[in-house]
């Protein structure tokens, strides 16, 4: 199946982006319920280093191939427009006065997991369904 006209991609773009805000925001929270934080011991600064692995990692797997599909060799592109709006949301919150090293630490690691996951994880979609 070939993927949809550039009108239909380009109209649908703003649901895809609003969606993909949505998605990673539940699989954060899903990421945390999953992995809760533990009340007392060394282990809390690895989950939540694994918390953030884990919802960026639900987050390519979710949404990778059907944006291969729906978008086909222009999927990473929409990938790459699909983090602006977590990073623009997340941005405050790094450049807050006062923040604490560690939780910045923490943030970047989320952001970078999500980029990286999704982008990569839709491009080996895309060109596995270009291949095809």
């Amino acid at each position: 199946m070939k993927s949809l006209s550039p009108r239909l991609q380009a109209l649908g773009l703003p649901l895809v982006l609003w969606a993909g805000l949505v998605a990673y925001d539940l699989l954060t929270r899903l990421a945390a319920q999953l992995m809760p934080l533990p009340t007392e011991g060394g282990l809390t600064l690895a989950v939540q280093l694994s918390q953030g692995f884990l919802a960026a990692t639900l987050m390519a797997a979710v949404s990778s191939y059907p944006l291969a599909r729906l978008y086909g060799r222009r999927a990473v592109v929409v990938a790459l427009l699909m983090a602006v709006p977590v990073l623009y949301l997340a941005l405050p919150g790094l450049t807050a006065p006062g923040q604490a090293p560690l939780a910045i630490f923490l943030s970047v690691w989320k952001l970078l997991a999500f980029v990286a996951l999704l982008v990569g994880g839709t491009w080996i979609a895309a060109r596995r369904r270009s291949a095809a």
